[in-house]
């Protein structure tokens, strides 16, 4: 039988391994719908965790099971874990959200203004999501979570605005401000955006004094390296200010082995494998690192193959989802103006930036659990998209961000097939600039390629010229994940290494179905760090007939710089000014958002 979901690359939700091995996310799906409407959940089989889990026990109707444990807690409720996105249009909307520590009694207000004395009130709305995953030992792990969302729309474009959630009792989060993205009409301004995937969390995720998996596995040998990098790097990209930051899938990892042992659960560790490790607070902990960067400017998600969570997709998360990410709409704000089948491929524009979210999980040859899931609708839209975007004569550069690699080296992932024939001969055709990637935890930088080799040699400093040249791809999986390994005899190759310079040809492969790698020789790996970096770049419009610019810089969780390219385009654009997006009137109003406020809670920000 073909595998379709290879053991440790998505998460285990409580299907059996040797059954998960040859399942969609779908057939997953039913499988749970089966095992959990056959156990009711009780006292004895509830394994409570983490601050949002089961805070009380009673009875009401849950998404699999005929009942489960979702009574309020009596303590207080508190919001952790404030998360910013943008809505479709970034100059005008901004989505704020976070996790409340309990299902509040009330109203949840979001307070937003100018200043400090904000001025204007918002209805929130709380989404819940509930979570029961089978476990070995025949209990099932359940979890209650809380997640409040609010979105902020008809604010003046470059604006700055505070905010802060009110709760039922009074009590208010602290104080925080984001600036929304400047006027398309306008002279765009500089800005830097940073990037990295596949981050985690440093923090042993057991809340519950439950004994077993740690997420700090670094190896001996992984010396060149922060304490904690997940964490060491949100305070760099925090430092850096950055109008908003890409996650290339791979986001927070609740199944943090990848192994899919049972070692989360009241098992022994050294039990038979098949059951899961997955644990929905890691949540929980993700939303509180990134915090000090996601409550002042806009997360934007791609999602990747440890994203897909089969437990979800019948839940009654608003607007739905389906293929594992109905617990990602209950949890995170995405612009959803993508096709209707893909609730993680949108597009936004910033400035005189477009970016592209992708999921590759829809085009993975090596992970083919969602393959194909989108029934041709992602690639349509994307072909669509970039004519508009390159019709666009204020749009200067096209970013594209998703998690498996179309080109990358490693001894694990490499370059995916799929991935690969799918958009890069779209990315040439339409000169797409950047293109930031995960899945393999490390960074690397390739040299400009059309037609599937290096048109130039851009070492270390250099200036690369899309329009000519070609699209410079990016892996940076080195979001704080334990790193992999290079090819048999090749190295590191980077501003500062100490390693022998194994070149820009080396030796890599291709991934393709059933576990298959089709050796190849590459002549485009330029930039090689074995270790956790973050990107961070900054870009530099022009006047009509100038270059702008847009200098990609790799900085080491260490703080230190190691890569460094600048793309340059010359500037086209004649005196007009784009239009801002069409824009609904309100959640309410536009299914595709999958999200709900009262339509006369919205008011005009000047």
């Amino acid at each position: 039988m073909t595998t379709v979901s290879p053991a440790g690359e998505t998460p285990d939700v409580g299907v059996p391994a040797h059954l998960a091995a040859t399942m969609t996310i779908g057939e997953q799906q039913d499988w749970l719908r089966s095992f959990l409407g056959r156990h009711r959940v009780s006292r004895r089989t509830a394994l409570r965790g983490g601050a949002s889990a089961l805070a009380a026990l009673g009875l009401t109707t849950a998404p699999w099971a005929r009942s489960a444990y979702v009574q309020a807690s009596t303590a207080a409720v508190a919001v952790i874990g404030r998360h910013l996105s943008y809505g479709v249009d970034p100059s005008t909307q901004m989505a704020v959200a976070g996790e409340l520590t309990a299902k509040p009694t009330g109203k949840v207000l979001l307070e937003i203004g100018r200043d400090r004395h904000y001025g204007h009130t918002i209805e929130a709305e709380v989404r819940e999501l509930i979570s029961m995953v089978p476990q070995q030992d025949g209990g099932i792990r359940a979890a209650d979570q809380f997640y409040v969302h609010a979105l902020a729309e008809h604010l003046t474009p470059g604006g700055t605005f505070h905010y802060r959630f009110r709760l039922p009792d009074g009590t208010t989060t602290d104080d925080a401000s984001f600036t929304t993205a400047p006027d398309r009409r306008r002279r765009p301004e500089p800005f830097t955006f940073t990037a990295f995937a596949d981050q985690g969390v440093n923090v042993d995720p057991t809340p519950t004094g439950q004994t077993g998996f740690s997420d700090n596995y670094y190896k001996p040998e992984d010396t060149r390296r922060s304490v904690a990098p997940s964490d060491a790097l949100v305070a760099l990209i925090a430092k850096q200010k950055p109008a908003f930051h890409l996650l290339a899938g791979d986001i927070c990892y609740a199944d943090p082995s990848g192994t899919g042992q049972p070692v989360r659960n009241a098992a022994p560790a050294n039990a038979a494998s098949g059951f899961n490790n997955f644990d929905p607070t890691v949540w929980t902990q993700y939303f509180g690192v990134i915090e000090k960067s996601a409550a002042s400017a806009p997360w934007l998600f791609a999602t990747g193959n440890h994203d897909m969570e089969a437990l979800y997709d019948d839940n009654t998360a608003p607007g739905g989802a389906s293929h594992g990410y109905a617990g990602h709409a209950a949890r995170l704000d995405l612009p959803r103006n993508g096709p209707s089948r893909c609730p993680s491929v949108y597009s936004v524009v910033h400035g005189n930036v477009a970016i592209l979210s992708l999921d590759a999980n829809d085009l993975s040859q090596e992970i083919p659990t969602n393959a194909g899931y989108s029934g041709g609708q992602q690639l349509a839209w994307l072909t669509r998209t970039l004519t508009d975007l390159r019709a666009d004569p204020n749009v200067d550069f096209v970013v594209a961000f998703f998690h498996h690699c179309a080109y990358a080296t490693s001894s694990s992932h490499a370059s995916d097939g799929g991935v690969r024939a799918a958009l890069a001969p779209l990315f040439d055709r339409f000169s797409v600039d950047l293109v930031v990637q995960g899945h393999n935890h490390q960074y690397e930088r390739t040299n400009p390629i059309k037609g599937g080799r290096s048109t130039m040699q851009a070492p270390d400093g250099a200036t690369v010229r899309p329009e000519n040249d070609g699209t410079t791809y990016v892996c940076c999986g080195s979001g704080g994940r334990p790193r992999y390994g290079w090819q048999p005899g090749e190295n590191d190759r980077y501003r500062g290494a100490a390693t022998p310079d194994s070149g820009t040809t080396v030796t890599s492969f291709v991934a393709g179905p059933n576990g298959a790698k089709t050796p190849e020789t590459v002549d485009w790996s330029q930039a090689r760090y074995l270790d956790y970096a973050f990107l961070a770049v900054h870009v530099t419009p022009a006047a009509p007939g100038g270059t702008a610019t847009m200098s990609v810089r790799a900085i080491s969780d260490l703080g230190a710089e190691i890569d460094r390219v600048d793309l340059a385009r010359t500037v086209k654009r004649s005196g007009h000014r784009a239009q801002a997006p069409q824009q609904p009137a309100s959640w309410t109003t536009d299914v595709r958002t999958g999200l709900s406020v009262p339509a006369n809670a919205v008011g005009a920000f000047t």
